[in-house]
C-alpha cells in the first residue's frame, strides 16, 4: 500500500488531520490498532456517549433545556 501520508490513530484527531491532508489533495492511509467499529476513538463516548438533560451546569449557565425535549437530541443506533 502506498501513501504521502500515514496516520497513526483514528481519533477524532486523526480523523480530522486525515480529511484536512485529503482534501488538500494528499493520499492518506489510517493505521489504528482498535476494529472498524471504534473509529474515532474516545470522542465517541465524549460527544455520542454521553447525555445530560437539566444538569446543575447547565441551570447555573441558564441552558433551558428539559428532560420533554430529548427526544430529539438522542442519538439512535
Amino acid at each position: 500500500m502506498d501513501a504521502d501520508v500515514i496516520v497513526i490513530g483514528g481519533g477524532l484527531s486523526g480523523l480530522v488531520a486525515t480529511r484536512e491532508l485529503a482534501e488538500a489533495g494528499r493520499s492518506v492511509l489510517v493505521v489504528d490498532g482498535e476494529p472498524l467499529q471504534s473509529l474515532g476513538g474516545q470522542a465517541f463516548w465524549s460527544f455520542g456517549g454521553l447525555f445530560l438533560v437539566d444538569s446543575p451546569e447547565q441551570r447555573r449557565l441558564r441552558v433551558r433545556d428539559r428532560a420533554v425535549h430529548r427526544h430529539r437530541l438522542v442519538r439512535y443506533q
